[in-house]
């Protein structure tokens, strides 16, 4: 059973959402993805969800509920503390539908509510809101269909992931582990004897992942084991299987399984020489990570990092859940909520691997939200724009290809970031003598032409300079360079930063930042840059040989609260011709050494660096 359409109307920030949520040929259905800024709605959406399965699941199985007495609380409070400010009426609606086209409706709705106001966002709802209470939850009654939905919900994956999920560290004292989240399964009649929302999952699962390895050893030294190692053989190399292949059905599915179980571990860990395995006995938990080459336990799961074990869980929840009865992964249907999936994953995990994870699932609905740039290209790479929709809360349009060059320009801006920090790194690692990063190529060429004229060559001689990237570059290598790194790079490394940054002098081990101190006030032409260094001659000569050069807003007076102010001439150098500025004033015949000689602070700065101890 999937999710058909999700309307909401005047809950929280959500004005108006109207989703049709998509299906390719075959009936499949493709993951939705919301994004959108916090507070637009996305975590409100997926709570209705959830909420629609605790009702649902409710008036399926026992379990599900959580009751007091003859009292049955709500997932989700209901009334007007959810309605929009301003409003006095509100809904939420949701339609199901499963591959018989049998249909399982959900209403939340606060006040009185027409039923026009539900069938003109999804047509043919049929639940009426006309009752005697103004705030109700509602679903279709199940009655004449409850034994199949119960098969299908005890066979399927239906949960939600929400985003304060977390997995206990290995390392914490059992003393201070909330134990009241592993509860008791009850394997009884009626009972769903799932999780509805998955908070912490890591024990149910080293108990199920400690079942399947043990499971496949029995099998690997039973009778069956040359047909296995077969079957192995031809899932490792793509071959398709032949009808002797598939007998007995349930060695086979034991065997894809366990090979599917060992593909996400390996997808996450990105390493094709481990598996799945059990530690030495007597140990607290025996599920482990094998060295195939070796045979030996590498470390027990616990050992993976906060996001890996959090990527582990969540898919293995799928397995889990869907093995009731046993089926491979492409055969497990449901519906999988989960908020801010990118949470805890490096930038890797959220571009190469968790799309290929949920690929891995082709009949589960996945419910996303998100904030990550690389998971949704990650997601445009594996599955293509066309196999999956972008969402965009609180309204739900789809995102079109100009967005998409918006995360493209941002994966951009980082990869420039993470190749500009390598670059870094290998100049110093290159570099024997100090090096000097300044703002810009501009400020590069003023400051030998500076040497050249007041006689400093030789401090020059003494450093390498190279181009920061800016202020902000200057900024990224200063925290690259934390107080223990910097105590023992091999040379000094100063980081010379305009008049205008704002900055203050700092040390950090070898690492100097320093500030170029800006011209008395009376001297003061140019406010930003390292410009600022040049005075009113030299600034005049170049806008008589070219006015572009400089943007001039002249004095003018203005009113300010009722009084008349004067706002003083102001000039600048103009952005598009910087360069030209500097070309010139770098040439021959128009830079004096008269002019240059506020640089001295400059080279003042560099030699008293290269004294410092």
């Amino acid at each position: 059973m999937y999710i058909k359409n999700i309307a909401i109307k005047n809950i929280g920030p959500i004005s108006e959402l109207n989703v049709e949520l998509p299906f390719d040929e075959k009936g499949s259905p493709k993951p939705v993805i919301f994004v959108g800024e916090n507070g637009s709605g996305k975590t409100i959406l997926q709570s209705q969800i959830t909420d629609a399965f605790y009702e649902i699941g409710s008036s399926l199985f026992e379990d599900v509920g959580k009751k007091d007495g003859m009292k049955r609380y709500y997932y989700k409070l209901a009334g007007a503390l959810n309605l929009q400010s301003g409003k006095d009426k509100g809904f939420c609606i949701l339609k199901l539908i499963d591959n018989e086209n049998s249909t399982i409706e959900y209403l939340d709705k606060i006040g009185r509510i027409e039923k026009s106001e539900l069938t003109s966002l999804v047509q043919a709802f049929s639940l009426d809101p006309n009752n005697d209470s103004d705030s109700q939850k509602r679903v279709t009654q199940l009655s004449n269909a409850t034994k199949k939905l119960q098969k299908e919900w005890s066979s399927g994956a239906y949960f939600y992931q929400p985003a304060y999920r977390y997995e206990e560290p290995f390392w914490k004292n059992r003393a201070f582990v909330d134990q009241s989240r592993f509860e008791d399964n009850k394997n009884y009649a009626n009972y769903l004897d799932r999780e509805i929302e998955i908070l912490s999952s890591i024990n149910n699962n080293k108990a199920y992942i400690k079942d399947l390895v043990l499971d496949f050893e029995q099998a690997r030294s039973s009778m069956y084991q040359a047909r296995l190692e077969d079957i192995s053989i031809k899932i490792s190399k793509g071959n398709a299987l032949s009808i002797s292949d598939v007998r007995p059905g349930q060695i086979l599915h034991d065997q894809v399984l366990w090979h599917n179980i060992n593909d996400i571990l390996k997808k996450i860990k990105q390493r094709e020489d481990i598996r799945f395995g059990i530690g030495q006995r007597g140990t607290i938990d025996r599920v482990s990570i094998v060295e195939l080459n070796k045979g030996l336990p590498l470390y027990s799961i616990d050992n993976l990092s906060l996001g890996e074990l959090v990527l582990l869980n969540l898919f293995v929840n799928i397995i889990r859940h869907g093995d009731n009865p046993r089926k491979l992964l492409d055969q497990i249907c449901g519906i999988v909520v989960i908020d801010e999936i990118d949470v805890h994953l490096h930038a890797n995990l959220q571009f190469a691997v968790l799309p290929e994870l949920i690929k891995m699932f082709p009949k589960v609905q996945f419910i996303i939200t998100s904030h990550s740039p690389l998971f949704l290209l990650g997601m445009k790479k594996i599955f293509g724009e066309e196999n999956f929709e972008i969402r965009n809360m609180p309204n739900g349009e789809i995102i079109t290809a100009e967005r998409f060059s918006e995360f493209e320009e941002a994966y951009d801006i980082l990869k420039k970031t993470e190749t500009f920090a390598k670059e870094i790194n290998r100049l110093v690692e290159n570099s024997k003598k100090p090096i000097l990063f300044v703002e810009g190529d501009y400020d590069i060429k003023y400051i030998n032409r500076a040497a050249e004229h007041l006689d400093k060559k030789n401090v020059l001689l003494q450093i390498e300079i190279y181009d920061g990237g800016g202020f902000g570059g200057l900024d990224k290598i200063w925290k690259n360079y934390d107080s223990k790194i910097s105590s023992v790079i091999p040379q000094k490394i100063l980081l010379l930063y305009d008049c205008d940054t704002g900055k203050g002098d700092s040390d950090k081990g070898k690492v100097f930042k320093r500030i170029i101190p800006s011209l008395e006030e009376s001297k003061c032409v140019i406010e930003k840059g390292i410009e600022n260094l040049f005075e009113r001659a030299v600034l005049d000569r170049a806008i008589k040989a070219k006015k572009a050069f400089i943007d001039i807003d002249y004095e003018r007076k203005c009113s300010s609260r009722g009084q008349e102010i004067t706002v003083p001439e102001k000039w600048g150098v103009c952005k598009a011709e910087k360069g030209n500025l500097c070309d010139w004033i770098c040439k021959d015949g128009n830079g004096t050494k008269d002019d240059f000689k506020n640089f001295e602070t400059i080279f003042e700065i560099i030699e008293n660096v290269l004294c410092q101890k």
